[in-house]
């Protein structure tokens, strides 16, 4: 039996640690002397100790260690943890290399004068949010201004009518990946309040739409005063910016308008939603490089249906009205609750303008009582390629556009029908970053 003391110099921790390891249970004494209350540890207790150092340098928590050690440091359990830390610790290295890119950046730009007159740009994280706007393509650039004005009026006034306060600024959103000064598809309107989830109030009230924008892990943003320069030079700024600071673009532009007062004087603030390309690459490795191919029975889904190009986010709204009908009028008959599913069609005779149908809806083991306004839909038995996307929903045009674009053209494979479908289970996590969903794409050898 070894004394405390001569037990922390072979372990090489201290005493303070061993008994703070005690009275968490991590690593208790093999004897305590009920007289005097001295500890007692053995020999082979060094094992354990050594264990609990090694996953302490691995940078797990005690509480983590404890956990490992109660599951016998073997087997899946041990193995996913250690994946989980490694995803952590990647996640981090990445951070940290990403924030010295922009302090050398920082130093560079000091260093050529480039910042004396420049807005300082950062990063932040915008929540759902409950907009009402109207969106329209408008000729040039010169027609903005009174048209957002006019527009803004015009979305005040139905907000009224429904009794909702804007609690928010003035949102103004480019459909376009770079600023220019003809056919802008614009999107102007307010926010009227923060949402918990993207399945809140949603309509068209005329040109109104009423909706969710949806949230943004990251936003390189930058505030534009009156006096401070050309608005298109705030815009090529932040564009570098993201570029030399090892971002890439995953949304479109946006612009907040704030005053401190009625009449006072306005500032803006030009948003755009960003992903760390060491990140933006990972997730291409780690969630869509390699899909599972797999073989499904045929499924029979039963839901809402909507056809059109979604330029509105049409498809959200068809999912808000799809759960309230659910929450409204109970279960589908028949339905197997193994996940919610998203069918993506595009018909053999459709135009060719980008138009699809959509059915949100649930799998059934057979066609029951089918409620009022829901259609039926069978899917036959396919081989599928299966995607898994993690995170916001704007990134979810990244891994779209690498299936098609990417991976099934390399892939000797070719589409076996015109559908994907969006299989949402328990991963699910309404876009927050650790949420996982898969899309199901129908394949067959080219």
């Amino acid at each position: 039996m070894l004394k405390i003391g001569e037990f922390s110099k072979i372990g090489q921790v201290s005493i303070k640690t061993l008994r703070y390891y005690d009275q968490v249970g991590l690593l208790k004494p093999a004897q305590i002397d009920r007289f005097n209350g001295y500890r007692y540890y053995t020999l082979s207790q060094l094992v354990r100790l050594n264990h609990i150092m090694a996953l302490k340098d691995l940078d797990f928590t005690l509480d983590q260690i404890c956990e490992l050690l109660k599951l016998g440091l073997s087997g899946e359990s041990l193995e996913k943890m250690l994946h989980s830390k490694a995803s952590e610790l990647r996640l981090q290295l990445n951070e940290k290399l990403a924030r010295l890119l922009r302090v050398e950046n920082r130093i560079k730009a000091i260093q050529v004068s480039c910042v004396v007159n420049q807005s300082p740009i950062v990063l932040k994280s915008s929540p759902n949010q409950l907009v009402a706007t109207v969106r329209e393509v408008l000729s040039g650039v010169e027609a903005l201004p009174e048209w957002q004005e006019a527009q803004c009026e015009r979305v005040a006034r139905v907000l009224d009518r429904l009794g909702e306060k804007p609690n928010g600024p003035r949102l103004l959103v480019y459909h376009q990946d770079e600023y220019r000064e003809t056919d802008l598809d614009v999107e102007v309107g307010t926010i009227i309040r923060e949402a918990r989830n993207n399945t809140g109030l949603r309509r068209m009230i005329g040109e109104v739409h009423i909706h969710t924008l949806f949230a943004v892990n990251q936003l390189a943003t930058t505030i534009h005063s009156r006096g401070g320069g050309r608005l298109s030079d705030t815009y090529a700024n932040l564009a570098h910016w993201t570029q030399v600071n090892g971002f890439r673009p995953i949304g479109p532009w946006r612009e907040l308008y704030y005053r401190s007062q009625p009449g006072g004087s306005q500032v803006i603030e030009i948003q755009r939603p960003v992903m760390n390309t060491i990140e933006f690459y990972h997730h291409l490795e780690a969630n869509i490089m390699e899909p599972k191919i797999i073989t499904k029975p045929s499924l029979i889904i039963v839901g809402l249906r909507y056809f059109g190009r979604n330029e509105h986010q049409e498809i959200s709204e068809l999912w808000g009205k799809f759960n309230q009908r659910v929450r409204e009028s109970g279960p589908i008959e028949n339905e197997t609750g193994e996940a919610a599913i998203g069918l993506c069609t595009t018909p053999e005779d459709a135009a060719e303008d980008g138009t699809f149908e959509y059915v949100a809806g649930f799998p059934v083991s057979e066609v029951g009582d089918v409620p009022e306004g829901f259609v039926v839909r069978h899917i036959p038995e396919y081989t599928y390629a299966v995607f898994a996307h993690q995170g916001d929903l704007p990134s979810l045009a990244i891994t779209y556009e690498y299936i098609y674009a990417t991976w099934l053209p390399q892939s000797g494979y070719q589409l076996a029908a015109k559908i994907d479908f969006e299989y949402y289970n328990e991963d699910f996590k309404d876009f927050s970053p650790e949420s996982i969903f898969y899309i199901y794409v129908p394949i067959e050898k080219a």
